[in-house]
């Protein structure tokens, strides 16, 4: 039972890394995203030129695509201001979840990673609870014999059915 809570927490901590790591992919998106907005903004006022002073039609388009690059460019410098704080905390995050996850892991037997990874290349929760005397992954109830397995805790126990690790 130690080693299925173990690798359950483990699991958790892998969870979160991944999690962060999408945060961090995102934060860059949106950063490349702004930059292009207002690349294509300021590529649209040039391309616009200076029109002629009888020309009310151009002068107006050119107006308003100033104004609305001026506009991206102030979204741009108020999105400066928290990506960094907002990146760096993400990393911080990371950076926690990681050693957290080396520290589980360095706690957790080989043959416990061999069953969870050959549990995880089929299902995509491969730790689950059991509750109600039933797992949690397929919600069928365990027989007697596995539930007393489970109890004792001596090793890992997968459901009968699923083949889910029970914690």
């Amino acid at each position: 039972m130690l080693q299925s809570r173990k690798l359950l927490e483990w699991h958790a901590a892998q969870a979160e890394v991944d999690k962060i790591q999408k945060e961090i992919a995102r934060i860059k998106e949106e950063e490349t995203a702004h930059t292009a907005s207002v690349q294509s903004l300021r590529e649209k006022v040039e391309n616009l030129g200076a029109p002629a002073e009888e020309d009310i039609d151009g002068r107006i388009a050119l107006a308003l695509a100033q104004q609305e690059l001026w506009m991206a460019e102030k979204e741009y410098e108020r999105f400066n201001e928290t990506v960094f704080d907002r990146e760096m905390d993400a990393r911080e995050r990371l950076r926690e979840w990681k050693d957290k996850a080396v520290e589980l892991a360095g706690s957790i037997s080989p043959e416990a990673f061999d069953i969870y990874h050959t549990v995880a290349q089929t299902k995509r929760n491969p730790i689950v609870e059991v509750k109600r005397r039933s797992c949690m992954g397929c919600f069928l109830p365990l027989s007697v014999a596995k539930m007393d397995e489970w109890r004792k805790g001596r090793h890992i126990v997968q459901c009968e059915e699923c083949g889910r690790i029970l914690v």
